[in-house]
């Protein structure tokens, strides 16, 4: 299909929004979904929409297909996480309160977002 349309707008900058979520490159993101680099720029720019092969690919790769296709961020159980997600998951949940306090001044602070320590669970046991 090569008619261009809102929903195929919205789709490709939910696409391409997951993409950069990732940290990948468009080459790498096309390898994950088993197409060229040029067929994801044509994704990217709403010119052609995937199959389910390439959905499954990037599937793989963690990409939340629920949310590019319909805007409904799926159940965070259920999303994959980054290797490096993964990693700082893993050492944040053995920080004390106090480090973890930290840990999330320094993530507001290169983000822009402040951290509420209510908000976020800091300080339960």
């Amino acid at each position: 299909m090569s008619t261009k349309n809102p929903q195929s707008d919205i789709f490709s900058v939910r696409l391409k929004l997951e993409r950069k979520r990732l940290g990948m490159n468009q080459t790498e993101f096309a390898a994950a979904g088993g197409v060229l680099q040029h067929a994801q720029v044509n994704y990217e720019k709403g010119v052609r929409y995937p199959d389910a092969n390439y959905l499954a690919g990037i599937a793989e790769a963690g990409v939340d297909v629920q949310y590019v296709l319909t805007g409904r961020v799926s159940d965070s159980a259920t999303l994959a996480l980054t290797n490096d997600e993964e990693r700082l998951l893993a050492g944040f949940r053995e920080l004390k309160t106090r480090e973890k306090r930290g840990v999330l001044a320094l993530v507001g602070a290169i983000a822009g977002t402040p951290s509420d320590d209510q908000e976020n669970g800091i300080g339960e046991t």
